[in-house]
Order: C-alpha cells, then sequence, then structure tokens
C-alpha cells in the first residue's frame, strides 16, 4: 500500500465542510425542494453580480459573486489590483448545519473556514477562529452588509480576548460595476 501523506487541519476541514454542506440522502428536504426554490440558499443574493471594491476611497480591487451549482452555491473570484492577494470563494448554505459556510483560498496561501448567518434582510455574519503565535486564539468576525444606495460594506474585525474587545482589521465598500 503507498504511503499518503496525513492530511492537514485544513484540508480536514475543508472535507468537513463540503460533506456537511450536501444535502443529506433521503431526507424530505433534499428530495423536494431544490437550491433554487429554498429561500435559505438565496439569503446572501444581494452580494451577486460585478463590483469595484474601494479601501478608503481607492479602488483596491474588483470581485464578483455568481451563483454556482444550481443555486446551491455562490462562486466568488476575487482580483486585487495590486496583482497580489487575488483569490476565490465559495458560499453555500448547509441544510445539515443549518448555517452558511464559506471557503475561502488566495494566491497568497492564505486560506481561511467560516460559519455564518443572515442578520437580516441584507446583510451577512461570518465567523471564523485560528490559533495565535502565542499559543490563543484569535476570533475574527466578517461582514457583507448592504447600505442604502446599495452599495455593500465589508467589515472584518478581530478579538484575542474571546469576544471582549474587538479590533477593526479592514473595512471595504463594494460598488456596482457600471453603476
Amino acid at each position: 500500500m503507498p504511503h499518503r501523506a496525513p492530511l492537514s487541519r485544513h484540508a480536514r476541514l475543508a472535507a468537513a465542510l463540503l460533506v456537511l454542506s450536501a444535502p443529506v440522502a433521503g431526507t424530505a428536504l433534499a428530495q423536494s425542494v431544490p437550491c433554487a426554490q429554498d429561500p435559505a440558499f438565496h439569503q446572501q443574493d444581494f452580494a451577486l453580480g460585478a463590483w469595484d471594491v474601494f479601501n478608503a476611497g481607492t479602488k483596491t480591487a474588483e470581485v464578483r459573486l455568481d451563483p454556482a451549482l444550481n443555486g446551491c452555491a455562490i462562486h466568488e473570484t476575487w482580483t486585487a489590483l495590486s496583482g497580489k492577494g487575488n483569490g476565490i470563494g465559495l458560499f453555500t448554505f448547509s441544510r445539515v448545519l443549518k448555517a452558511w459556510t464559506y471557503a475561502w483560498a488566495s494566491d497568497t496561501g492564505s486560506a481561511t473556514l467560516f460559519t455564518g448567518d443572515a442578520t437580516g434582510e441584507r446583510g451577512m455574519l461570518y465567523k471564523t477562529q485560528r490559533p495565535t503565535a502565542s499559543g490563543g486564539t484569535r476570533l475574527r468576525q466578517w461582514t457583507l452588509i448592504e447600505q442604502p444606495d446599495h452599495s455593500i460594506r465589508e467589515l472584518s474585525a478581530g478579538s484575542e480576548d474571546a469576544g471582549k474587545t474587538w479590533a477593526t482589521e479592514y473595512e471595504l465598500i463594494w460598488k456596482k460595476r457600471g453603476a
């Protein structure tokens, strides 16, 4: 039998994410309601389309979110204008977890897995955690919120004291391309 290297922690999490986000075979819900007709899968539709991304008024990236897999997922393509920090993401609602999941990978080698929920009719909140170099844990909250002018505010905040205090990591504004 050939020797196989053990899967990394992130690879195991990604595999678990894919398994958990898949419909459970034999369930009435999985068989009777296609994703495209299930309202849970449309909670993030406000973010679909092509966007210009601004940091403090300067355009820094372009992002595109498209429906995928017959409405069961949203595929994200992030293009940084600097040429570094490009990435892809996959959003999907998990009927098993009754929550959203998001997997991100970039050309800088960063990869993150999030779980999330709708924060009302036009917003999403995603959360993750990672170990710190000092042996602690860094919590991260990441939101997409549609603004009254239909732009999207993306805000990331982190905490290293179990959520007692939060520091803004970055804040971006997405504007619909061509609008």
